[in-house]
């Protein structure tokens, strides 16, 4: 089966409906991203401890990209439930970030296979992704920190 493209994630999910007009509150995205951050902290703390688990590691990374992506749609007075649509609505509308489909697509991958499959994330796995994902969460938090000043 082929693999869809940004533009028909969003042009799929627009036509259902799923993309839903959000209202920027930038306290509110200090917040919900300063928890996220402070949640990425734990997972530097995790990652070097004496037997660390690399599915916590990972699902901690991932949720906070997710998180920050979640807030720079508010941004752009977006918002939407599906993490496809989310990655999508990133590519498309923050292109100055350079992230790869391919790269974030691969990550929910990991995710949903984890959460939904119960397929284990090795240490392996998360060092294929580890360097990605933290420059992607430092380009995040420097947009949200640059943009929400008040």
């Amino acid at each position: 089966m082929r693999k869809k493209t940004p533009e028909e994630v969003y042009e799929s999910l627009s036509d259902n409906g799923e993309y839903e007009e959000a209202h920027l509150d930038k306290d509110e995205v200090n917040k919900v991203s300063s928890m996220a951050l402070k949640d990425y902290e734990s997972r530097k703390i995790l990652e070097n401890s004496k037997d660390p688990n690399y599915r916590v590691i990972f699902n901690i990374s991932y949720d906070t990209l997710r998180e920050l992506c979640d807030q720079l749609m508010r941004f752009k007075q977006q918002k939407v439930s599906n993490h496809q649509g989310l990655f999508a609505f990133i590519i498309l509308n923050f292109k100055e970030f350079g992230f790869s489909w391919k790269f974030l697509e691969k990550i929910r991958t990991i995710r949903n296979q984890n959460k939904y499959k119960g397929e284990d994330i090795t240490e392996e796995m998360w060092k294929e992704v580890k360097v990605e994902m933290d420059n992607y969460i430092t380009k995040a938090k420097s947009y949200i920190e640059k943009n929400s000043e008040k």
